[in-house]
């Protein structure tokens, strides 16, 4: 009786972990914060970045940047309002993706909607330039390649709340020629999947 007691209640702890474990991995670890890089440097607002390649072209008014992971739940989560973007504002601003090298291309480019460009980030060249170490997140730059806003989409995973809607709003500034918004912390802290991998992370979030 005692052995099948004893068998019953590791089974139930096993059981209790087991879930844990899955909850931890598919919800809690994304609300919060993504662990910084020890030697991240941040990109401040109004800084000209060294992005000639990827600078915008034409007579577009500037260039959003979505640095996403397809295999990270919290970028999956923003694909459609990400596509939304992309149709409402393509016109005016110039849209492209950038996702880790490790990340898969071809499940990236089928979920980024035609015709935005989906880029290979090599050695983390463009992530680094604009202070970027977790997916998703958004870099809006001026025509003139100077950083506009750089931060999350919006305060919810879905982006389902309007009113926190950072990019968008940070892509109407600028094109209503104003400056670029002040959002504070709940916009620039980044929140999901790290997008390059560090031996060595700082507790401090930006």
């Amino acid at each position: 009786m005692k052995t099948r007691r004893l068998m019953a209640i590791t089974l139930l702890l096993v059981s209790a972990a087991g879930v844990g474990y899955l909850f931890w991995q598919q919800e809690v670890k994304y609300v919060l914060p993504t662990p910084v890089p020890l030697h991240y440097a941040p990109a401040v607002i109004g800084d000209s970045l060294a992005l000639s390649g990827l600078l915008p072209k034409g007579d577009t008014k500037g260039l959003l940047l979505h640095f996403f992971n397809p295999d990270c739940p919290c970028s999956r989560f923003n694909v459609k309002h990400f596509n939304y973007l992309g149709k409402t504002y393509g016109q005016q601003v110039q849209f492209a993706v950038v996702i880790p090298e490790f990340a898969d291309y071809k499940k990236a480019r089928e979920l980024i909607e035609a015709p935005i460009p989906v880029y290979v980030d090599s050695g983390d060249a463009i992530a680094t330039a604009c202070g970027v170490y977790a997916t998703p997140q958004a870099v809006v730059l001026t025509a003139e390649g100077t950083l506009f806003y750089r931060g999350n989409y919006n305060r919810a995973r879905y982006c389902t709340q309007k009113n926190s809607n950072y990019a968008e709003i940070a892509l109407q500034h600028l094109l209503a020629g104003r400056e670029a918004p002040q959002f504070g912390m709940l916009a620039s802290q980044s929140y999901g999947c790290q997008f390059f991998e560090e031996n060595t992370l700082s507790l401090l979030n930006f």
